[in-house]
């Protein structure tokens, strides 16, 4: 097991400092997405020819209604052949659900949320619609240009 930081409890959430950056100033806009139907061959395509970590389950209304990620991918592969895994479909080894943040929200409020939750990324909504996605990676990349 993974010993947390000394200053930080389990589950507790980071905080960053807030230079007022909103979470729509970071995002990546558009959904990357796919149908609970979709097999997981067609998503690993989709995931390596987008270079991206995941993919979000949308449903008929448009609605976001899981995540697919790398780690998802590759529990799928367990005690399967790599043509057992690729003919699942998206719906069986997603991940319910999706967090959300709004674009509005403020990118300090949306790293505490991650690292409170241990999540890598929120999928970002306007009117309740999903219009992006910020992940861990582009906090990085923020941070590391600064």
């Amino acid at each position: 097991m993974s010993t947390p930081l000394p200053g930080i409890a389990e589950g507790e959430a980071l905080t960053i400092t807030d230079d007022g950056t909103k979470v729509r100033d970071l995002m990546h806009h558009g959904i990357i997405s796919c149908a609970p139907d979709d097999t997981v061959g067609t998503v690993a395509k989709v995931m390596v020819d987008k270079e991206i970590h995941a993919v979000v389950v949308m449903d008929e209304q448009g609605q976001a209604v899981g995540v697919v990620s790398q780690t998802d991918m590759v529990l799928a592969r367990q005690g399967r052949t790599p043509d057992e895994a690729r003919a699942m479909q998206a719906r069986a080894i997603m991940t319910p659900g999706c967090a959300t943040c709004d674009a509005d929200m403020l990118l300090s409020d949306a790293v505490s949320l991650m690292t409170g939750r241990r999540m890598h990324r929120l999928v970002v909504t306007e009117n309740d619609r999903p219009v992006g996605v910020i992940s861990m990676t582009d906090v990085v990349r923020k941070i590391i240009g600064e």
